[in-house]
C-alpha cells in the first residue's frame, strides 16, 4: 500500500472515532497506569498520530497533550510497519540520539511501543512505555504490553461500535419523528416506553409527557373496555390490525386512532404504530351521509335521473323509472332515448338535445314520454352537461311526470275556449228579448196609449223578461255542464 493510502486510511479511521483532542478517559488512563507497572517505567502513553501531530490520548505522568511528529518514537511503528519497536537506549540510537525528548527533558533513553492496529491492518498509533534510564524488558512484560494494546485496540473498536450505532439510532430516530403516524413501544404494565415526535401533531402531548405514563390514561372512557380487551389479546401474542379507539387530545377534543401492534416477547415490550384517522372519519361519516341522500334523492324520489352518452343512449337510469313508468332500470340501458318520445315531440326534443352539447345547462319543455303500459306520460327535463366529469362522462337528465298538470292546464284551456264559444252564442239570443224591452219601454212613454194597450205593452214585457230568465238559466246550466266535462277527461284525451 502506498504511503498517502496508509495516511488517508488511518486520517479517515481517527476521524469516524472523532477521538483526536477527545478528554481523558478513566479506562484508558488505568491502561497505562498498568503498562508503567508492568514493564517498571515512568511514563506510559497511548499515542495517536494523524498527518501532523501525535496525540496522547492516555498521558502516565506527563503534563503535555501532544507533539510533533517530527520528535515521535511512534511514528516509526507506522513509517516501517512494525507491531513493536523497542529502544533500550535511545542515545545509541542514530534515529533518536539528536530528538529533542531525548537531549532535553524528559531525557527519554529506553522506550518500546507496540502497535495499534485496526482490524484492515492500518496503523493508528501505539501503546509505549518510555523511562529516562536505558533497560530491557522481559517476554513477560512485553506480552503484557501486547495484551493491554489489544485491549486499547478493543476499546477504539467498542468506541466505534458504539458510534456506529448511535449514527444508526439517530437516523431512525430521524425516520421515526418524521412519520405521520405515532409509533411508540409500551411495556406489559401497559406504561410508554418510547414514542416518535408525532404524538405532538396528533394527540397534542410531547414525547416527554407520554413516556412513563399508562397509555390507559388517555383513552376515552367509553373506548376503555374494548382497549384492555385488544391489549390483553396482543399481549398474549396475538398480532393487532386494524384496532380503532379514541384518544383525548390535551385539548380535550377526540382523536380517532387506527392501531397496529406485535408484542415481542424476548423484549417484553408490545411495538405499535398509530394513524390518526380522524379526519378520515369525517369524510366516510359525510360521503356515507351524501350517499344517504343520493339514495334518498335519486333512488327514492319522485324524480327520474339519468346519464346519457352524447348520442342519448342510456348508461345509468334510477331506481324510480319503475315507480314512475313501470320501466326497470335495465331495460333502459343501451336504449335510445328517442325510442320512448312520441314522434310529435322528436323534433323540439331532439333540438333542445342538441344544444346541451354546447351549454352548461338546458331545460326541455313538457313532451309525451312512452311507458310500461305504451301510455304517453308527459315529462319536463333539465338536461345538465358532464361530458368532463370522469365519475359520469355523460348528460345527466333530471325528469318529471307533469301528466296531471298538463292535463289540468289543458283542461282549463278548453273550458276557457267552450265558455267564451256560450258567451257568444248567448249573447245574440239574449239580444233579441233585451231589445223587444227596450222597444216596449219606449211606447210606454207614449201618453196616447189606452189602458188596453198598456196592459198589452206590460205583458210582452213580462214574457220578455221571463226569456231572458229563462236564457240565464240555460248559460248557467251550459257552463256547468262544460266545467263539469272537461274535470273528467280519460288518457283518449291526450
Amino acid at each position: 500500500m502506498k504511503s498517502s493510502e496508509i495516511i488517508y486510511n488511518r486520517l479517515e479511521i481517527l476521524e469516524a472515532l472523532e477521538i483526536m483532542g477527545s478528554d481523558p478517559e478513566k479506562i484508558y488512563d488505568d491502561i497505562t497506569a498498568l503498562a508503567a507497572s508492568i514493564c517498571n517505567s515512568e511514563i506510559s502513553l497511548i499515542t495517536l498520530l494523524d498527518d501532523k501531530k501525535q496525540f496522547f490520548k492516555s498521558r502516565h505522568r506527563v503534563d503535555i497533550k501532544e507533539t510533533q511528529l517530527e520528535v515521535s518514537f511512534c511514528k516509526y511503528l507506522i513509517t516501517e510497519d512494525v507491531d513493536q519497536l523497542i529502544v533500550e537506549d535511545a542515545k545509541k540510537d542514530a534515529r533518536f540520539s539528536n530528538n529533542t525528548l531525548v537531549v532535553n527533558s524528559p531525557y527519554i533513553s529506553f522506550y518500546a511501543g507496540i502497535s495499534l492496529k485496526w482490524s484492515n491492518g492500518t496503523r493508528l498509533g501505539s501503546l509505549c512505555v518510555l523511562d529516562p534510564e536505558p533497560k530491557k524488558l522481559s517476554d513477560q512484560q512485553i506480552k503484557g504490553l501486547e495484551t493491554l494494546a489489544q485491549q486499547v485496540i478493543h476499546l477504539l473498536e467498542l468506541r466505534q461500535a458504539k458510534k456506529d450505532v448511535d449514527k444508526k439510532k439517530g437516523e431512525l430516530e430521524k425516520i421515526l419523528n418524521s412519520s405521520l403516524d405515532i409509533i411508540c413501544t409500551i411495556d406489559r404494565n401497559g406504561t410508554f416506553l418510547s414514542v416518535n415526535n408525532a404524538s405532538k401533531n396528533i394527540w397534542g402531548y410531547c414525547p416527554s409527557e407520554l413516556i412513563g405514563r399508562n397509555y390507559m390514561d388517555f383513552v376515552y372512557e367509553k373506548d376503555r373496555q374494548k382497549t384492555e380487551i385488544s391489549s390483553k389479546a396482543t399481549f398474549s401474542g396475538k398480532e393487532t390490525l386494524n384496532f380503532e379507539n379514541r384518544y383525548v387530545h390535551k385539548n380535550g377534543s377526540l382523536v380517532s386512532v387506527l392501531w397496529s401492534a406485535n408484542w415481542d416477547e424476548q423484549d417484553k415490550t408490545m411495538y405499535c404504530i398509530a394513524r390518526d384517522i380522524t379526519e378520515k372519519k369525517k369524510v366516510s361519516e359525510h360521503l356515507e351521509h351524501s350517499e344517504r341522500r343520493f339514495k334518498t334523492l335519486v333512488q327514492e324520489g319522485s324524480d327520474l335521473i339519468a346519464i346519457l352518452d352524447n348520442e342519448a343512449n342510456y348508461k345509468y337510469v334510477s331506481p324510480t323509472s319503475t315507480k314512475i313508468l313501470q320501466i326497470t332500470p335495465e331495460e333502459f340501458i343501451g336504449k335510445n332515448a328517442f325510442d320512448f318520445i312520441h314522434p310529435d315531440d322528436q323534433a323540439s326534443v331532439y333540438n333542445r338535445f342538441k344544444e346541451i352539447l354546447e351549454k352548461s345547462q338546458v331545460t326541455i319543455d313538457p313532451f309525451r314520454f312512452k311507458n310500461k303500459n305504451n301510455e304517453w306520460r308527459w315529462v319536463e327535463t333539465i338536461a345538465t352537461n358532464q361530458m368532463d366529469e370522469p365519475a359520469l362522462n355523460g348528460i345527466v337528465a333530471n325528469s318529471r311526470d307533469v301528466t296531471e298538470r298538463v292535463l289540468y292546464l289543458k283542461a282549463i284551456e278548453e273550458q276557457n275556449k267552450r265558455l267564451k264559444e256560450i258567451a257568444w252564442t248567448q249573447s245574440h239570443i239574449f239580444r233579441a228579448p233585451v231589445a223587444r224591452i227596450m222597444g216596449l219601454i219606449e211606447l210606454i212613454k207614449d201618453h196616447d196609449l189606452t189602458l188596453k194597450e198598456k196592459e198589452e205593452i206590460l205583458d210582452f214585457i213580462v214574457k220578455s223578461a221571463q226569456e231572458i230568465d229563462s236564457i240565464i238559466k240555460d248559460i248557467v246550466e251550459n257552463s256547468f255542464y262544460n266545467i263539469k266535462s272537461n274535470n273528467s277527461i280519460t288518457k283518449d284525451d291526450y
